[in-house]
């Protein structure tokens, strides 16, 4: 039987999903999994200046994208709660993208 090109991407999540490579263990929702997890900025995210973050931010957010491989975990639903490590977030973002599931979650900074 003939392997796909998504077999193969299938194949290589084992390496980036590695603690070795570029995973870390966290803590996802009572689930000890190895993710990829990226803190991020709103103007990273969404792509909005300086300025206009500046002008429309009262409350100060924290973002976080989680990846997970959509075999150990599910896609949770927008504005849902999940804790990460022992803090919650809310769900501002979540999809499948070939057998990867990207998270962007949320927090008010405290």
């Amino acid at each position: 039987m003939n392997k796909t090109f998504k077999d193969f991407i299938l194949e290589d999540l084992d390496v980036f999903f590695n603690v070795d490579e570029m995973a870390d263990e966290h803590e996802l929702d009572g689930q000890n999994l190895d993710l990829i997890v990226v803190d991020s900025s709103l103007e990273d995210l969404r792509g909005f200046g300086r300025d206009q973050l500046d002008a429309s931010q009262e409350i100060f957010k924290v973002y976080k994208t989680v990846y997970v491989k959509s075999s150990d975990f599910y896609i949770p639903k927008v504005d849902s709660e999940l804790i990460l490590d022992g803090q919650g977030y809310y769900v501002e973002e979540a999809k499948d993208q070939n057998g990867v599931i990207k998270i962007v979650l949320s927090a008010h900074e405290s």
